[in-house]
């Protein structure tokens, strides 16, 4: 087309030169060469850019394009306009900022091309073409930005965890973010876990804990925007920790009436912990808290066995007895003198290790069970009537209530 158009042309100029030639040569000096109207699409080149030329599918970023007209000569084209557009199936959401430019003082001209959305398909292909005076002339140019990921093909999916070998009820993390799409990261991709029948979570991370021991195959199942997955699976081994073990109170003693801290102590299997810990003491009284620490008053002396029951954080539990021997703070103490058949008791010596004081001095001379006397003196008599040997028994109280009792033999000649 080009060439029989400048053939034309040339035949045209011949007659027109024989035509001014016959006018005569004086009128020859005075012909001008018409004026050009404007660039032509025969003597335009056109060069584009893209910057960036890569473009995420975010429907937000943008990429500036920039045009370069220059004539047959490689002078910058001034003024030169430029009809721009997409390609028919260009992805959705990408678009020009205009549709037309026209080149400066410098022979360019720029605009902008929008990303498009995610979960469009394909790239960006833009084609320029320059207004002339022939438009089935004119050269289109065009130039290509890439949209990522290209979505031609499946994600490829991939995955961590941490710990490589959990207990049951430990927290596990699963991390698929090394999963790619087209060769770079899977930023747009949707992720699906499959905990090998112990549940499911959604994301590119997610946390679960192992409801029991066992190997559990976990799939992650990852989707692009175009619909494309692709699954990774690794087997996670799962292990049952022991019960609580190593469970001890102390200390094992006591005093009536005061109160006594304990301590209790107990070993978790790895990578877990005590949350609980019931304490029965023996005297009717329990606790239950998540501090082995505590402190408990027991109101008389003896011997009590004290319950100790702990639980770990996977519910798993374990208990010890231990018996708590509890002193009175007291001392319980007489002397007997025999005259006849008159024994006169002396429990003066009787005394209190905790700054207590002795109110009351309870006898029992037969120590059949039934007290014969009491009183605030220590000391008493009791006419037994007849030789023999007996047991007489006391028994003291402070002024906190605490009771302690001894026995001896009277013998009575």
């Amino acid at each position: 087309m080009f060439r029989i158009e400048a053939s034309y042309r040339g035949i045209a100029a011949a007659l027109v030169a024989a035509a001014a030639m016959t006018l005569g040569a004086c009128s020859l000096d005075n012909q001008e060469a018409p004026a050009l109207s404007g660039p032509s699409e025969l003597v335009t080149s056109l060069s584009l850019t893209a910057s960036p030329d890569q473009l995420p599918r975010d429907g937000s970023s943008r990429s500036i394009v920039t045009i370069t007209a220059r004539d047959a000569n490689g002078a910058p084209l001034v003024g030169q306009r430029i009809t721009l557009s997409l390609s028919a199936n260009a992805p959705q959401g990408a678009a020009l900022s205009q549709s037309e430019v026209t080149t400066g003082s410098n022979g360019t001209a720029t605009f902008s091309v929008s990303a498009p959305v995610s979960g469009s398909i394909g790239d960006i292909t833009v084609s320029a073409t320059p207004v002339g005076t022939n438009a089935g002339n004119a050269a289109t140019r065009i130039i290509q930005i890439r949209a990522t990921p290209g979505n031609t093909t499946a994600p490829t999916a991939a995955f961590s965890f941490s710990p490589a070998t959990p207990d049951v009820g430990q927290t596990v993390t699963f991390n698929g973010s090394t999963s790619t799409d087209e060769g770079v990261a899977c930023s747009n991709c949707s992720f699906f876990w499959n905990f090998g029948g112990d549940g499911t979570a959604t994301g590119v991370t997610a946390q679960h804990a192992f409801s029991s021991g066992g190997s559990f195959l976990v799939t992650l199942t990852v989707s692009d925007a175009a619909g494309s997955s692709s699954t990774a699976q690794q087997t996670v081994t799962v292990s049952a920790p022991s019960i609580p073990t190593g469970l001890s109170v102390t200390p094992a003693t006591a005093t009536a009436k005061q109160a006594q801290t304990f301590t209790a102590s107990a070993t978790p299997a790895a990578n877990h912990r005590i949350t609980s810990y019931q304490f029965i003491w023996g005297d009717g009284d329990s606790n239950t808290q998540n501090s082995p620490v505590i402190q408990h008053t027991y109101s008389q002396a003896g011997s009590f066995l004290l319950t100790l029951t702990v639980r770990d954080d996977l519910g798993q539990s374990a208990t010890t007895n231990q018996v708590i021997t509890v002193s009175s703070g007291l001392t319980a103490s007489f002397t007997v003198t025999v005259a006849g058949t008159t024994a006169s008791f002396d429990a003066s010596a009787s005394s209190s290790s905790t700054a207590s004081t002795i109110t009351d001095y309870a006898w029992d001379f037969e120590n059949d069970g039934t007290y014969d006397t009491n009183g605030s003196s220590p000391t008493v008599s009791h006419d037994y009537g007849s030789s023999g040997t007996r047991t007489a028994k006391l028994r003291i109280t402070d002024n906190r209530g605490v009771t302690q009792t001894t026995t001896r033999t009277v013998t009575i000649p």
